[in-house]
């Protein structure tokens, strides 16, 4: 079996939020997948919607992916903002996935142009940022906020879903996106894109399952981060960071 960790920064999810992005995510998985949901301990912020927040989140992240990687085959950064992903690959020996990162090149395979749905007017400089990092900037071509604080999304909203499509049909008739996805975690685990997608006609990428699913394929095939481009820091200069 293939053990993935699903680790989710900061301090906003609840029990019974934890158990149910659980069991989400172990049935749009194979069987052979195990996925646990794992909330970094430690101080925090209970969601991330600004670069603050993104830092902030990632020491917790850092001591808690060291303490548990040897229970697990690979970890998925549970925030679409992937905070951390460096440090991260670069502390951990199994492969290390940012959904973000997945959910851009995966989208780049099967559209020429895409777009994304962040939560906030205010994270559109955040995810612009993200686009220009992985060097696609130049294929999105549209980032439209659904005004949806992190901490407000309601997975069985009717209302966030018609906000979502009328959005996406923006990005699609006035911007040109010809694929979309959502920025945001608590979005994804919605679970509500193939009835977006109907709507749309057009792909909607589900960040959790391509991650998840790209996590297991590199655990599996033995693929992990390059040791060049992610050189292991000196562990003796950490003793005060991970304890």
């Amino acid at each position: 079996m293939t053990r993935i960790a699903y680790l989710v920064p900061g301090t906003g999810l609840s029990d019974d939020e934890r158990d149910r992005r659980e069991r989400v995510a172990n049935a749009f998985t194979p069987d052979h997948v195990g996925v646990d949901v794992v909330v970094a301990t430690g101080a925090g912020p209970s969601s991330i919607e600004s670069g603050v927040e993104e830092v902030w989140c990632v020491i917790g992240s850092l001591r808690t992916a060291h303490e548990i990687q040897a229970d697990y085959d690979a970890l998925v950064i549970g925030c679409f903002g992937d905070p951390g992903l460096r440090a991260l690959r670069e502390l951990l020996d199994i492969p290390v996935v940012g959904p973000a990162e997945a959910t851009f090149y995966t989208a780049a395979q099967v559209a020429h142009r895409f777009g994304w749905l962040t939560v906030l007017d205010a994270t559109v400089p955040l995810s612009a940022e993200q686009a220009e990092e992985y060097g696609l900037a130049d294929r999105c071509v549209s980032i439209r906020s659904v005004d949806a604080p992190v901490e407000g999304i309601d997975h069985e909203s009717d209302a966030l879903v018609e906000r979502m499509v009328s959005v996406g049909k923006q990005a699609i008739e006035e911007d040109g996106a010809e694929a979309l996805f959502p920025g945001c975690m608590s979005l994804s685990f919605a679970q509500r894109h193939a009835e977006i997608e109907e709507k749309l006609g057009v792909p909607f990428l589900d960040p959790a399952s391509i991650a998840l699913e790209q996590a297991d394929a590199w655990a599996r095939h033995g693929v992990t981060q390059s040791a060049r481009a992610y050189p292991t820091p000196k562990m003796e200069k950490l003793d005060d960071l991970l304890g």
